[in-house]
């Protein structure tokens, strides 16, 4: 299949989100996820992996935005 099926890359409006809204939520999304994972081993009584796997962090992605506090986001959207 050709590339032009898919319409001009250099398109203004081609209904997709931007590079940089794709790379926040991509952020978000690795957020939530080490929160999560972090929770589990908590909740199965290991305090300190948990606190290790919140600890890090890919530095290539940014700085480290933290620990989500309250409800872990669902979607990259909320």
């Amino acid at each position: 299949m050709s590339y032009e099926v898919w319409g001009d890359p250099d398109e203004a409006d081609d209904g997709m989100c931007s590079e940089e809204r794709a790379e926040e939520a991509f952020v978000q999304g690795a957020q939530a996820c080490r929160e999560m994972m972090a929770r589990f081993v908590e909740q199965g009584g290991d305090p300190v992996t948990a606190q290790s796997i919140r600890a890090n962090w890919n530095p290539a992605w940014g700085n480290d935005p933290g620990q989500i506090t309250g409800d872990i986001p669902t979607d990259p959207w909320s």
